[in-house]
């Protein structure tokens, strides 16, 4: 396990443009599960949250957690359709004030 890296996994989650919630949460987790594979340690948002309706838990907790957990990372990964998620949107510009390294891919962390 690369111990140098620690990557956060930003995209939607939300319920939107013709995605459901599951679906989301499963494309993450296919990347989760890739890092994981590759050796990568990530935190994937998608597990802890997928279901935030089910928790009295408002938006502006989960994004306050959200980038506790980015300020411990030394990179954030964007998963495909982050643009449509205004989460991701402010995951990346709080990344980006901090310094931390922002991807698209996994082969961008090789």
């Amino acid at each position: 396990m690369n111990r140098d890296v620690f990557v956060y996994l930003s995209g939607p989650i939300t319920a939107k443009h013709g995605y459901t919630v599951e679906e989301n949460v499963a494309a993450a987790v296919k990347v989760y599960l890739e890092c994981l594979r590759r050796g990568i340690p990530a935190f994937c948002p998608h597990l802890s949250g997928a279901f935030p309706s089910a928790f009295n838990v408002d938006y502006e907790t989960w994004i306050a957690y959200d980038f506790a957990v980015i300020e411990r990372c030394t990179h954030v990964m964007m998963l495909p359709r982050w643009e449509t998620s205004a989460g991701a949107v402010r995951e990346k510009a709080h990344a980006e004030a901090l310094g931390c390294a922002v991807v698209h891919s996994l082969d961008e962390l090789s």
